[in-house]
């Protein structure tokens, strides 16, 4: 093998020679004609580590700590409790629920199609599960994917039917939604949204029409990404599989565990729990008393203020900083084979008092003669 590539150096010889680990004592012959040595230091450097390989840094400071990063004032604020993610549900959090006008319009289409009308039981899964697997799994209508476009679409058109019956809006905003998503974009947190009842050409139209779409824009702004909007084409499952999270999770560029979900549903709280994200539940369709594995529970959002949110971050706990404990289950006297002997305690115990001890007096192990080694 070639040997490593020298380098020599002039001046502050003391210091450079005993960082290099060379001996401080220096030759006639290294000195030059102007009183200064040459050192001579191999290139032992590792390369630069590569964004997104292994990090064999320990320990790491957090779950959000990427050692990589130079900026050590950046990454002080990813250890900071208020770097975080957002992730709201479209329907019940941003708008308002629309649950009976959809199973409505299941129902409906069911009696064009001249087919059961689906039981309550299963209309419950229609808004948490993607259009797809419902009409496979529950309604057993087809398998066939080019059917399951044309269903869709029509269901779609059932749906804005019964709301211009009922003479209602195709999506209205809750109450106290705006203030609270102006509040973090105050504090720079990113935020995303995910809907599975609407495509994903349809799901920007309805955020332009409510006129919050410029808070689940790109960092740089329209045009420079991706808009934070996960549908129900981004991914192949939809929850409480954490896909949709994980992929919102990507485009705000937070970690899961650093990531807060928002929801009025138990399947967003299993989605959570497995992904190992924050989950904020808000009072509607569940009672509070169901909700009790989310973080936190709510009325609305305007309930929440930023040092809320940051404190469920605050008993945050790295797994991979904490050391491994190595416990010694057997622990051995000395290298040499013996045949260990546990010894009783002598005279009587409190166990021995007991009618385990069958009325006869325990034998006294001390007197015993241990069994030698062969």
């Amino acid at each position: 093998a070639a040997p490593a590539p020298l380098h020599r150096l002039g001046g502050g010889v003391g210091r450079r020679r005993a960082a290099a680990g060379f001996s401080t004592a220096a030759s006639n012959d290294d000195m030059g004609d102007t009183g200064t040595m040459d050192v001579v230091i191999p290139d032992s450097m590792p390369p630069m580590q590569m964004r997104g390989g292994e990090r064999p840094f320990f320990p790491p400071v957090g779950v959000a700590d990427d050692p990589t990063i130079n900026n050590p004032l950046l990454r002080q604020l990813r250890l900071s409790t208020g770097w975080f993610g957002c992730v709201f549900e479209l329907e019940g959090v941003i708008t308002k629920s629309r649950t009976a006008e959809h199973r409505m319009s299941w129902i409906r289409l069911a009696e064009e199609r001249e087919m059961p009308a689906p039981s309550e039981m299963v209309l419950k899964y229609a808004d948490t599960m993607k259009a797809e697997d419902f009409i496979s799994r529950h309604l057993r209508w087809t398998r066939d994917p080019m059917e399951f476009r044309r269903i869709k679409k029509r269901r779609s058109e059932i749906y804005e039917e019964v709301l211009q019956q009922l003479g209602q809006t195709k999506a209205e905003l809750q109450t106290g939604v705006l203030p609270f998503l102006q509040l973090m974009r105050t504090n720079k947190v990113p935020m995303a949204v995910t809907s599975n009842n609407y495509l994903y050409r349809e799901l920007l139209e309805v955020l332009n029409d409510l006129g919050v779409m410029e808070f689940f824009e790109p960092e740089g702004g329209p045009g420079t990404g991706e808009p934070h909007v996960v549908s129900g084409e981004d991914v192949s499952d939809w929850l409480p599989d954490p896909l949709p999270f994980e992929r919102a999770c990507l485009l705000m560029g937070r970690p899961p565990k650093r990531t807060i979900a928002f929801g009025n549903n138990n399947t967003v709280t299993e989605a959570c729990m497995e992904a190992q994200m924050k989950c904020v539940m808000l009072l509607g369709r569940q009672p509070r008393y169901e909700l009790k594995s989310a973080d936190s529970v709510v009325g609305s959002l305007s309930e929440l203020k930023m040092s809320n949110l940051k404190n469920l971050f605050a008993d945050e706990v790295s797994e991979e900083a904490e050391p491994v404990r190595q416990v010694e289950i057997f622990p051995t006297r000395s290298n040499s084979i013996q045949t260990m002997v546990r010894d009783m305690p002598t005279g009587t115990d409190t166990w021995t008092q007991t009618d385990d001890a069958g009325g006869r007096k325990p034998p006294d192990n001390s007197r015993r003669r241990r069994r030698r080694d062969v």
